[in-house]
């Protein structure tokens, strides 16, 4: 059932001065920005009211000052999610039974709403429609963006998932069906309150188009890159909720000038910079197998030549060549060695302390039967 999912969505706020010196700049004139700020005011008041007052959230204002903003209240408990220490439950029973009687919980909540008040005092929310104009009004003035950039607060939130995006995500749902309650359970024994997960549409059109170019010839589709099975990517992001799976790759410095830091927080800087993301190969396979193809083979990219006998032979010795060879007969850097090789383990001296386990490059091969021919 889509009541069981949320989605997290961007919440885009400003200070009020921010915003009236900005489109003041802009050329909106003194009425435009009045009514500018009273929608924006009515807007913020109206959705983080209605959340702030739902029966989560009047049981946190039992436990906040009374000063405390429906801005805040809201966002606090979204963050709040984030912290699987606590093992917070989204079920609004669970976790108002908490916050009524879990003092590490509710002190916890009183924390993350305090720093939030100060953060976003005097601040409004910018709807996603007049968030994208501001945007679009400002691609003239690269400097002003910039400083929009720096104060404008982003949050990511979660909400209850539409209808129409339970319909978009119902064939994932299905494909994916066992492979989610095994993850489930596994976490729930573990004390996690949920699971998390990124879904990329993206992958499931992509096989739909290759589907169409082989026709009912068949073929073959072969992905490289980085990535992981679903498992893994899961593992990934239910540790730490706060890492959504999105990524910022290296940028030549000279186009992050003045720009906010926003190799950690991708949303800060969202539009002026890059973004990527792990493969999920299982969703390609599983894609693919919604068309009839069937996976021929998965695994590191490495494992190709290993298991395929490429070799030379030179004055009658024989040598097996692997994807990378270097003359110093070392790899050119631990980077290589993870892409091509056996993964680096995580070790004081060579990784920090760190390392992730699908820093190779996979390959997933999957074929498409050719269409069995029908006589006339």
């Amino acid at each position: 059932s889509c009541l069981s999912w949320q989605e997290l969505r961007l919440v885009h706020a400003i200070p009020i001065e921010e915003l009236q010196m900005l489109t003041q700049a802009l050329g909106h004139t003194q009425a435009q920005m009045d009514k500018l700020v009273e929608d924006l005011h009515e807007y913020t008041d109206s959705v983080f009211c209605g959340m702030a007052n739902s029966t989560v959230g009047r049981e946190a204002r039992n436990r906040l000052p009374e000063n405390a903003t429906c801005l805040g209240i809201a966002l606090g408990l979204g963050e709040l999610l984030n912290h699987v220490d606590l093992g917070v439950p989204a079920a609004s029973h669970n976790m108002r039974l908490r916050l009524r009687k879990d003092a590490k919980v509710w002190g916890r909540l009183r924390e993350i709403v305090a720093q939030l008040e100060r953060d976003l005092s005097d601040a409004v929310v910018l709807p996603r429609g007049i968030y994208r104009q501001l945007r679009h009004q400002l691609l003239a003035a690269p400097a002003m963006e910039v400083h929009f950039l720096h104060v404008t607060s982003t949050y990511l939130y979660p909400v209850t998932i539409t209808d129409s995006r339970c319909e978009e995500l119902t064939w994932w749902f299905k494909a994916h069906e066992q492979r989610i309650e095994r993850l489930a359970h596994f976490y729930r024994s573990l004390g996690y309150p949920a699971v998390h997960l990124v879904v990329r549409p993206g992958e499931r059109a992509f096989i739909g188009l290759v589907d169409c170019l082989l026709g009912p010839s068949g073929g073959f589709k072969l992905s490289i890159d980085y990535g992981a099975s679903f498992e893994g990517l899961g593992h990934s992001l239910s540790i730490d909720p706060r890492n959504d799976g999105i990524f910022v790759p290296p940028i030549p410095h000279e186009l992050m000038e003045g720009l906010p830091e926003c190799h950690n927080y991708w949303p800060k800087c969202a539009g002026r910079i890059d973004w990527t993301t792990f493969v999920d190969f299982t969703n390609l396979a599983a894609a693919g197998k919604l068309l009839g193809w069937r996976t021929a083979f998965y695994g590191p990219q490495s494992a190709l030549e290993h298991i395929s006998d490429y070799n030379l032979t030179v004055r009658g010795k024989t040598y097996t060549v692997p994807g990378y060879s270097v003359v110093a007969q070392s790899w050119a850097s631990r980077h290589v060695r993870s892409w091509y090789g056996r993964e680096t383990l995580a070790s004081d001296r060579e990784t920090s302390g760190w390392v992730q386990r699908w820093t190779s490059f996979k390959v997933l091969l999957l074929e498409k039967p050719a269409r069995a021919s029908t006589a006339m």
